[in-house]
């Protein structure tokens, strides 16, 4: 467990792997983020069954990691996996959506981080980066050959967090429980090696989604969020970009 001082309030945080004793904390904090959270953005921290993070307590299908002051439990987030491409596609640890893995191959091996909340009176303080850094850090992660992550298309704050540690925007999809778009982020265990061209660039991450969806369903491109700039999105190709791979219902099929 790491320590560091929170740069908004003063107080000093510790930052770890959490077990099944944090259980009750860990649903009172899902509650409390969700419940403050305005009725257009409740996607953004999408509801769990008690099992979920029972199984992720005691070590079962990954783990979770928070962040704690004075004893007060102030974020968190899970780590599913590792699993193989293939076994996360079929137990949807990242997406309900048919879409196309341009940069990894079904037998790589891969973890999700899901269910990131973040204390509603203690925002401000780098919580969120904080707890991916520590994720990053986790054995089961290091050897993962790529992290993948669920974002709304909407959640720009997200965004920059993923995008400071490497991960990069691999493919777009309206979510079939809420038709809500969110992307998918993937950061590979040695990054992405990008060409010199640009595809599309200066791209409106809400307007130009259908764009986007068809874009990643066709070719091997990643888009770069750039926080200073209005227009959030740029999409490059990957230089080591692998042939098309198949989607969930090709899986399904037998492909």
């Amino acid at each position: 467990m790491s320590e560091y001082i929170l740069p908004k309030t003063g107080h000093k945080a510790h930052v770890g792997v959490l077990n099944d004793a944090d259980l009750v904390d860990v649903l009172a904090l899902q509650e409390t983020v969700r419940a403050a959270l305005p009725a257009e953005m409740k996607m953004f921290v999408l509801p769990q069954p008690i099992a979920y993070f029972q199984n992720l307590l005691a070590g079962h299908d990954g783990i979770m990691v928070g962040i704690r002051t004075d004893g007060q439990l102030i974020a968190q987030m899970a780590i599913m996996g590792p699993v193989d491409l293939r076994e996360a596609l079929a137990l949807r640890l990242f997406t309900k959506n048919d879409i196309a893995f341009h940069h990894a191959a079904l037998t790589d091996s891969v973890v999700a981080f899901k269910s990131m909340a973040v204390h509603p009176s203690w925002r401000g303080n780098e919580l969120s980066q904080h707890l991916v850094t520590c994720a990053l850090e986790q054995p089961t992660v290091r050897m993962a050959a790529h992290v993948f992550a669920q974002i709304s298309a909407a959640n720009k704050r997200s965004w920059n967090v993923f995008a400071r540690q490497g991960f990069g925007i691999v493919a777009g999809a309206y979510d079939p429980a809420d038709n809500q778009p969110r992307f998918i982020f993937q950061k590979p265990a040695f990054g992405f090696d990008f060409a010199p061209a640009i595809i599309a660039d200066e791209v409106d991450p809400l307007e130009d989604f259908p764009a986007i969806v068809n874009l990643t369903q066709r070719e091997a491109l990643v888009g770069v969020y750039e926080q200073a700039g209005d227009t959030a999105l740029t999409f490059k190709r990957n230089r080591e970009a692998s042939n098309l791979l198949p989607t969930v219902a090709q899986i399904k099929n037998g492909a």
